[in-house]
């Protein structure tokens, strides 16, 4: 019965440990996200899986604010979802502008870190 003991608290301190390595991207995305004016996000997505499109981010903007709306939220081990609202002025006409940034991350085991499985954020 220790044995069984022993498995459980093992998965409970890798599921925290995942939860804590997912909030720690969420907060370096949301970093990235405010003070690169989204220049820099593609470092997020899993290299084998990115987008061909590696620069979503624009010289001409700047990032005035970052909500998040709903979540995170984990479906299942592996999978979580983030909902979050940027701000962003576009500097050469001062107009602000507003995107929803629905957000899914997948944890990869082998590498103990969470990618950026969906579409990266467009200023435009």
């Amino acid at each position: 019965m220790s044995l069984i003991s022993l498995l459980t608290a093992c998965q409970t301190l890798g599921e925290r440990k995942r939860a804590q390595t997912l909030q720690d991207t969420l907060r370096s995305y949301e970093a990235t996200v405010r003070w690169s004016s989204g220049q820099h996000v593609s470092k997020f997505q899993d290299p084998e899986h990115a987008a061909t499109d590696r620069t979503p981010g624009r010289a001409n903007i700047r990032v005035t604010g970052y909500e998040v709306i709903q979540g995170p939220t984990m479906l299942g081990d592996k999978r979580a979802v983030q909902t979050a609202v940027i701000q962003f002025v576009f500097q050469e006409s001062q107009v602000v502008k507003e995107i929803a940034d629905q957000q899914e991350w997948l944890y990869d085991e082998a590498q103990e870190k969470w990618y950026l499985n969906s579409q990266l954020p467009e200023f435009k």
